[in-house]
């Protein structure tokens, strides 16, 4: 922080004061002594208590004299130690511990600490009365906060730098140069919006405005007296030093300086720019008394052209990018017109390629359509070769040519049937064989029927199979309630009827499905496919266990209903996962593609998906069927 000459004056009006007093002192001895003060209080209590030891030695009352010591110690603080000796040295009386406390003066004269004074029996010397007393001479800090000068001298600094500080300001403010200066006229500066500035030849500020205050970021008291110099100015040009300043120069040369640029550093950071205009002030002798100065602050007008000449560089930029983008225009334009003459061409033989593009997609649909059918129709129609094959087996069975030849022997026998069947032994056996035959014949007929019925089940699922197809095709499906159990048990019927003959083992894991509303032929589409690939591939694997798991079930918060067909057959490459449901791709040798490719739309157009997982090779397969699960509401 800057001290001001006020201060400084005060300062040195106060040490003015002090030398006055210490010369004072000196020469006059203008402070009593505190130590001869207390030596001599001293000195007469020793002489007065020698004067009354000495009566009461002549009278021989030593006991007195004692008690008189004592109280005197209790009563005195000051006092250490005292005692009363003979001549012959020996301690008559003692009071504190005299003898580590009492230090011979120098020539037996007294001090201020340690007083020895005679005592006299009628005219002859008797003795010594000795007093030693506490230190009294404080030193460093204790000395200067104890002795009265001190302190005194001390008020006397504090109090007076205040009140000259007071005085020199209150004389100041009556000699202000601006005192004189009319009010009007001062209203008038203080108008003005550029910083307006009175100095004397030492440059010292004799009059200012409020604009020059509030563009130093100071109060016009402060400025009053100081040097105009003292502030942070610096040169614009970094290069250049500011060796004299402009008002310096013009009161020197005597000649006006105008448009002298300066920075002005503020004590905030903030650096301002300032436009300096000097006029010298001389009287009617042509003598220089000072200079006006004018400080017209240009900073936010720098910042303005700034902004400006960068605006000016970025719209010159712009424009020349703008030039630029034109002939590009240009250019592009020229070839847009070739290319639309080109794309005219291009169209014209698009629209001819598209004519045939359509005519080979419909033989295309037609063809993946047909392949789809006769995928899953053969599936079924493999189902119906082993039905027909166990209806075939069942009729080549001995037991219908064993009753021809029973029929046989009652034509030989017909004379004599009752005695053949009696007495004959062939013809005792034949009851019971007809009982057996009977027996064979039922459920063989019983066989028969059931593969009949399923045999009617699976043609009419071919006929829906077609039928579905072509609702495919015309883009319609026929929805019913069904059961998803229902439809994997009708599904293994289909596509593996007889799992003992291929050593298979079937685990059914059943949840609680409600009732679906979907094409049931589609689904069994699917499963039937599902069910017939996971047979083909254990029994395409060489491993030693062979189970088909059927899972039903809804996953948690989901609306849909999940079928799921896990093998442990060969497995599926991961490189495979991605092409599984794409036309044409196999991993068999004899498939042909078109199985999973067919499942993968029917199960999109039921609105649900198909997907396959597997861990690799080995590790078997599982494809999920999830389908929408819309519930049944109960019949009224």
């Amino acid at each position: 922080m800057r001290v001001t000459p006020l201060v400084w004056i005060s300062v040195g009006l106060v040490g003015v004061t002090i030398s006055v007093m210490l010369a004072g002192d000196s020469l006059v001895d203008l402070v009593p002594n505190h130590d001869r003060q207390i030596f001599e209080y001293r000195s007469s209590l020793a002489e007065s208590l020698a004067i009354q030891y000495s009566a009461l030695v002549e009278r021989g009352q030593v006991e007195t004299i004692k008690f008189g010591m004592e109280t005197l110690a209790s009563r005195n603080r000051d006092i250490l130690s005292l005692a009363l000796l003979q001549r012959s040295g020996e301690v008559v009386a003692q009071v504190g511990k005299h003898e580590q406390v009492w230090v011979q003066p120098p020539g037996d004269e007294s001090t201020l600490q340690f007083l020895q004074v005679p005592i006299f029996s009628g005219t002859q010397p008797w003795g010594v009365l000795q007093i030693a007393f506490r230190q009294t001479g404080a030193t460093g800090l204790d000395w200067f906060l104890t002795d009265p000068w001190v302190r005194f001298l001390a008020f006397v600094s504090v109090m007076g730098f205040f009140g000259y500080l007071f005085f020199m300001k209150r004389t100041l403010r009556q000699l202000d140069p601006s005192g004189i200066v009319p009010t009007r006229v001062k209203a008038a500066l203080d108008a003005l919006s550029q910083g307006v500035v009175m100095i004397d030849t030492r440059d010292l500020i004799v009059l200012t405005n409020d604009s020059f205050s509030r563009a130093v970021n100071k109060p016009v008291p402060s400025l009053i007296g100081t040097d105009l110099g003292m502030l942070a100015w610096k040169s614009v040009t970094p290069a250049d030093s500011l060796m004299v300043h402009p008002w310096t120069r013009a009161i020197m040369d005597r000649q006006p300086l105008d448009h002298i640029p300066l920075l002005l550093n503020l004590p905030n950071g903030e650096l301002r720019k300032f436009i300096v205009n000097t006029v010298p002030i001389m009287d009617d002798g042509s003598t220089v008394r000072g200079a006006l100065v004018s400080f017209h602050d240009v900073t936010e007008l720098d910042r303005a052209n700034a902004q400006l000449k960068d605006a000016n560089s970025e719209l010159e930029t712009s424009r020349v990018q703008i030039l630029q983008k034109n002939q590009e225009l240009e250019v592009t334009n020229i070839n847009l017109h070739v290319e639309m003459d080109q794309r005219k061409k291009a169209e014209a033989e698009k629209e001819k390629l598209y004519q045939q593009l359509m005519n080979a997609s419909r033989q295309a649909g037609m063809a993946d359509v047909a392949s789809s059918v006769l995928h899953n129709v053969g599936n079924v129609l493999n189902s119906i070769n082993v039905s027909t094959d166990t209806v075939l087996k069942t009729l080549k069975k001995p037991m219908v040519g064993d009753v021809c030849r029973i029929a046989s022997l009652f034509h030989e026998h017909q004379n004599n049937l009752q005695e053949f069947l009696t007495v004959d032994p062939k013809g005792k056996q034949i009851p019971s064989y007809l009982g057996l035959v009977a027996e064979s014949l039922s459920g063989s007929h019983q066989t028969i029927q059931g593969e009949l019925d399923l045999l009617v089940k699976k043609i009419d699922h071919i006929k829906q199979v077609i039928m579905s197809q072509q609702d495919i095709a015309r883009a319609g499906s026929i929805r019913e309630p069904v059961s998803a159990e229902d439809l994997m048990e009708q599904a293994i019927l289909m596509g593996l009827p007889d799992p003992e003959k291929y050593g298979i083992q079937i685990v059914r894991e059943y949840s609680p499905v409600p009732i679906m509303m979907t094409d049931r032929h589609q689904v069994l589409q699917v499963l039937v496919n599902l069910i017939t690939n996971a047979k083909n591939a254990m029994v395409e694997h060489s491993g030693d266990t062979r189970r088909l798991t059927l899972r039903i079930g809804v996953p948690s918060a989901k609306a849909f209903a999940r079928l799921e067909v896990i093998d442990t057959g060969g497995g599926i490459k991961p490189e495979h996962l991605s092409r599984l449901f794409a036309q044409g791709f196999t991993t068999r040798k004899a498939g042909h593609g078109l199985g999973l490719h067919s499942a993968s739309i029917v199960a999109k157009t039921l609105g649900g998906t198909l997907h396959a997982q597997s861990e690799g090779e080995g590790c078997g397969a599982t494809f999920t069927l999830e389908l929408p699960l819309v519930v049944m509401e109960a019949a009224a």
